[in-house]
């Protein structure tokens, strides 16, 4: 018989659904997940505020480059490399997106060499325009000067209009410009993964240990290289190579051909287990003994505005003060 654990999902957003989250299915493999509106556990994110006041078991998980504050919770899931106690586990974004890691397992797949080759040179899905580095854009600006760079995103886009399927579109071409938002060790996101599902050699910059990660002989990493036009030079030299090329098309996307161990399944249901086995009183790792709000957001808002009005009062009276002594 399986335990029976009631949990929920709180500030994931208004489009969440708790039954497709990712840790319902895969907690089933082991507990009988039932989504409870009195749930004794909680998964919650940076979405929203309702967190705050829940008095069970809190695990925060984030697909950001946020860093845990284990003030506010009790167990926390996120990109960094780090170890806290029995409160953490190391679970990046990109190794939650189930069907592009089944795509990027099976690169390459039954594709001969002259598909592989005879393809457009590269291309970038970039939806975020807002958050372009500036190493992001000289990439994409001098690759582009070598041989055009597609850009299928609304940064930049050079196709007619932004892409439906990006997989697809990366697929047409042999090289797939993946860099991150933001940069920071450990914080990897679906960017590489999909490249390796589009059957593309990812040109990769962000985390800085992605080597850890993914097989360093299956993608161009830019952080290998002082500047960008030394990765740019590295590009074309095994654009022109056929031989290169398809030697690191057809590498595995992991050493060895498996997933690092602390991120197998197995990995992460030992670190449930303590939280999920033991009764809730002993899975608690919160220090405080009460109900707390641990940012109070409204009232910061109100302190704000408060402290505008008082200035703005100040500078009026400041101005009057004047104005009378000239009289």
């Amino acid at each position: 018989m399986k335990k029976t654990i009631k949990i929920n999902y709180m500030d994931f957003g208004r489009y969440s659904d708790p039954e497709k989250e990712f840790f319902t299915p895969f907690l089933r493999q082991k507990y009988n997940v039932v989504i409870s509106d009195k749930p004794d556990y909680i998964f919650y994110t940076l979405g929203g505020n309702t967190h705050h006041t829940f008095p069970g078991i809190r695990i925060f998980w984030t697909g950001e480059n946020v860093v845990p504050n284990f003030n506010y919770c009790d167990y926390a899931l996120g990109f960094q490399h780090m170890t806290f106690e029995d409160r953490y586990h190391r679970l990046p974004l990109w190794r939650m997106c189930l069907p592009d890691l089944e795509k990027a397992i099976r690169k390459s797949v039954g594709r001969s060499d002259k598909s592989l080759l005879q393809r457009g040179f590269c291309a970038t899905v970039i939806s975020n325009a807002r958050q372009t580095d500036g190493r992001r854009e000289e990439a994409f600006r001098k690759l582009s000067v070598y041989k055009p760079v597609a850009s299928g995103g609304r940064w930049q886009n050079n196709v007619g209009g932004a892409v439906k399927d990006k997989i697809a579109f990366q697929s047409r071409y042999k090289f797939a410009l993946a860099f991150e938002n933001t940069y920071a060790p450990g914080y990897t996101t679906e960017k590489i993964l999909q490249a390796f599902a589009s059957d593309c050699v990812p040109i990769y910059y962000g985390d800085p240990r992605v080597s850890e990660d993914f097989n360093p002989d299956a993608f161009i990493n830019a952080h290998d290289f002082q500047t960008i036009d030394q990765l740019v030079d590295f590009v074309q030299k095994i654009d022109r190579d056929d031989a290169l090329y398809l030697k690191m098309m057809r590498a595995p996307v992991f050493k060895n051909g498996k997933l690092p161990d602390d991120l197998t399944d197995e990995a992460l249901l030992r670190f449930f287990e303590p939280i999920f086995d033991a009764p809730l009183e002993q899975a608690r790792r919160r220090f405080f003994a009460k109900p707390y709000q641990d940012i109070d957001y409204e009232n910061l808002k109100m302190r704000d505005v408060k402290a505008m009005i008082k200035a703005v009062g100040h500078k009026q009276i400041k101005r009057l003060n004047v104005f009378s002594k000239r009289k």
